[in-house]
This record gives C-alpha cells, sequence and structure tokens, in this order.
C-alpha cells in the first residue's frame, strides 16, 4: 500500500477527549482519523459542521431528479409545460362555464357579461381543439394567456 506520513498538530485538550472517544470504542486516534479521511473522499464532502445539512452521495442509480443535466430534462421539460397548458386550458373552460351558469341563474342574469364569458371560453375551446402540443412556441402562448386568470384579486387568494 503506498501511505504518506504526516504530521498533526492539534490542541491537547481536544486530542485527549479523541482519544479516550476512539478508545472506547476499541480504537487508536490515528485508525480514526484514517476512518474519518476515507469516509470523507468516499462522500465527496467534509460533513463535520452540525450547522449545515450533511451532503450525502447518492448512487448513481437513485440519484434524485434534480441531481441531473438540465440537458436531459429538456425534452422532459416540453411535455410538462405542454400538460400544464392543456390543464389551464381545461381549468379555464370550467371556469366560465360555472361563471356562466351563475351569472345565468341570477335574478338578474348581465347578458353582456355572459356573450363576454362565452365568447372567451369559445375562444379557449378553439385554442384547445387546434393546438399541436408540440409547438413550444404555442404551449408557451397558452402558458402565459390562461396561466394567470385576468380577474383574480390577489386579495381574495389570501382570505
Amino acid at each position: 500500500m503506498d501511505s504518506l506520513n504526516f504530521h498533526l498538530r492539534i490542541d491537547r485538550a481536544i486530542a485527549e477527549k479523541a482519544m479516550k472517544m476512539a478508545h472506547a470504542r476499541g480504537m487508536e486516534l490515528p485508525d480514526v482519523i484514517r476512518m474519518m479521511l476515507a469516509k470523507a473522499v468516499r462522500l465527496g464532502d467534509f460533513s463535520i459542521d452540525e450547522d449545515r445539512p450533511r451532503v450525502h452521495q447518492v448512487a448513481e442509480s437513485t440519484r434524485p431528479y434534480f441531481a441531473y443535466d438540465e440537458r436531459q430534462w429538456d425534452t422532459m421539460k416540453s411535455v410538462l409545460d405542454a400538460e400544464l397548458a392543456l390543464a389551464l386550458l381545461d381549468q379555464y373552460i370550467a371556469a366560465h362555464t360555472l361563471r356562466i351558469e351563475d351569472l345565468v341563474a341570477a335574478a338578474e342574469p348581465d347578458a353582456r357579461e355572459i356573450t363576454r364569458l362565452k365568447q372567451e371560453r369559445e375562444d379557449a375551446r378553439n385554442v384547445l381543439a387546434t393546438v399541436d402540443p408540440v409547438d413550444t412556441n404555442a404551449i408557451r402562448d397558452i402558458l402565459a394567456r390562461f396561466g394567470v386568470p385576468r380577474d383574480a384579486d390577489p386579495a381574495e387568494d389570501q382570505a
């Protein structure tokens, strides 16, 4: 085994406590230091700070999704954006249908508002019927147009 010897200067009180801890576990302090360095190299991190969360290496096959190269997600992102756009269109159409039904059932229906909502709903239905989920520009436009309700009142969301 190719090895390297080095000298380590450490506070005497810390060294004595560390030696007692090592002996309590049936080890010598140099063994503990070698073990800790080997583990740090294996993990790629010196996780000794109690205030900082530890960084753990995860096996390549079980890496969390955010650990991957963004280029690997490009095709998935476009699929997810398309799914989101379609869901937003469906939600927009459903919300307009409910609002129209409420207005029709009102004591004094607002005909102009009902007409406007029906036209907006029909426009959304046409977009839904003709959208190509692979067309990233169309998906981006849908997300921008239907992603935030125009009539949304931020005060209502917080209530």
